[in-house]
């Protein structure tokens, strides 16, 4: 785990952030509005058939909610892995060089993954190598969001980036949502901002304990009134927080299956 501002998370800090576990699904948590749209990276797996690879494993989480028949295999960097998650992937290995042979898969799954490598660009490629024609890209990326698992935090793409990325490397961009609207991010980076404070106060400033409640309080307005004005006046799309999108890899000789 590394705190927000890249360094490396201590001993003292895990005790901290875990005694707020209880708070993770609820608008005291900083992270709120993150954890309401996660569940919106399952809403396209019915999409996918056959050999799956989900690169950026971490715990295989994603590997019971599969249809029926896919044959899983969860990928995972060596060093991610040892810094942060203490799991067990089936394949360790560098999403810019997959070790695996061409088109001998049917679907991938690449969430949160690719502000972390160092060459996007080249997953991409590689996806696309080892995806068999027709085959299914499931893909979620972060945009106004801070630094986060430092020192592997490289890239943010806009849409319009996203769009030329995939559409370079032979893929029909059948749906690129945006997640979350400028509202809904602007209360999620003041409830970031706030819990920045509040382990910073944990870290350093012990004999401001007594100010860590009203911070709290601050999130949960913060949440909620962001949360009620996104829906009372949803605006636009110029400052979402990420982008979920389904691509297709181009048929040989064929035009590119549609997804429903």
């Amino acid at each position: 785990m590394r705190d927000s501002a890249g360094g490396p998370a201590r001993c003292d800090d895990r005790r901290f952030i875990g005694r707020l576990r209880w708070l993770n699904h609820t608008p005291l948590h900083p992270q709120w509005f993150v954890r309401r749209v996660q569940r919106n990276r399952l809403r396209h797996l019915h999409l996918l058939s056959g050999d799956v690879l989900d690169i950026g494993c971490s715990d295989r989480a994603l590997a019971k909610y599969l249809p029926e028949g896919c044959h899983y295999v969860g990928l995972d960097y060596y060093a991610t892995v040892a810094a942060f998650y203490a799991t067990r992937p089936d394949v360790f290995g560098d999403a810019c060089a997959l070790p695996m042979r061409d088109a001998c898969m049917d679907g991938v799954m690449l969430f949160e993954v690719l502000e972390h490598v160092p060459d996007p660009q080249a997953v991409l490629a590689e996806i696309a190598r080892v995806l068999r024609p027709g085959g299914v890209l499931l893909l979620s990326i972060p945009f106004m969001y801070p630094i986060h698992n430092a020192p592997f935090d490289f890239h943010r793409f806009t849409l319009h980036g996203l769009q030329r990325a995939l559409t370079i490397h032979g893929f029909d961009a059948e749906i690129i949502q945006p997640r979350l609207r400028a509202l809904e991010v602007g209360g999620l980076v003041m409830g970031l901002a706030l819990g920045d404070a509040c382990l910073g106060i944990w870290r350093r400033h012990r004999w401001a304990l007594p100010i860590v409640p009203l911070l709290a309080l601050l999130v949960l307005l913060g949440n909620l009134l962001a949360w009620t004005l996104a829906r009372l006046l949803p605006g636009s799309d110029f400052m979402p927080g990420g982008y979920q999108a389904v691509a297709v890899k181009h048929l040989r000789n064929a035009p590119p299956t549609a997804v429903a």
